[in-house]
């Protein structure tokens, strides 16, 4: 009678477990600090990383333009990124961390300008043929640059005597890494002016 009893009561009990009210979802929190602020829910947004560097430099000569302090601070953490950038044994989440510690050097302001502008590939694409640099037709979300596969080595040789025509300054040891870290490097180099 007993086993009876209580088989019972565990399965009214597993019963009125089944039609309690969910707890209510948790919203989910943004992958990291720059997500907070920026978004990719755009058409042809670029990476969150490639709208803080552009932003930064479409900043200049605004109300919300870099300060000197802040180029103080944010200086080391660009050239960071294009170390670990450099480097294939990097982990996403290392170039992440440094990502946010650039949005926590920046004032809300500044972030909230550079999510305004809605930056997108085709204004990389842009940037980077200003530089002699012609990237494929970009994929919405991803930034393409040259050197990441399906060329000849008479393609690369003359993508780099392009590059070095051009006076962009290699990082790396093609045009492709150039092209990667160009981006970065004309932030360190407005961010050197600011603060130097």
């Amino acid at each position: 009678m007993k086993t009876i009893f209580f088989s019972s009561l565990i399965v009214l009990s597993a019963l009125l477990a089944a039609c309690a009210p969910a707890a209510p979802a948790t919203p989910a929190a943004p992958t990291s600090v720059a997500g907070a602020y920026l978004t990719l829910e755009y058409a042809d947004a670029a990476s969150l990383r490639n709208q803080l560097a552009f932003g930064t430099l479409q900043l200049a000569e605004t109300p919300n333009a870099v300060s000197a302090e802040q180029a103080q601070a944010l200086l080391p953490l660009w050239q960071a990124v294009i170390v670990l950038s450099g480097d294939e044994t990097t982990a996403s989440e290392e170039l992440t961390a440094v990502q946010d510690q650039i949005t926590l050097a920046m004032r809300p302001e500044q972030l909230q300008a550079i999510a305004s502008l809605k930056i997108t590939n085709a204004q990389l694409s842009a940037f980077y043929a200003e530089y002699g640099i012609v990237l494929p037709t970009p994929v919405p979300g991803v930034t393409k640059v040259p050197g990441s596969g399906g060329k000849t080595e008479e393609e690369k040789a003359a993508a780099q005597a392009t590059a070095a025509a051009s006076g962009i300054t290699t990082t790396g040891t093609s045009a492709g890494m150039a092209a990667k870290t160009l981006l970065f490097e004309k932030v360190i180099e407005y961010l050197s002016g600011i603060g130097g």
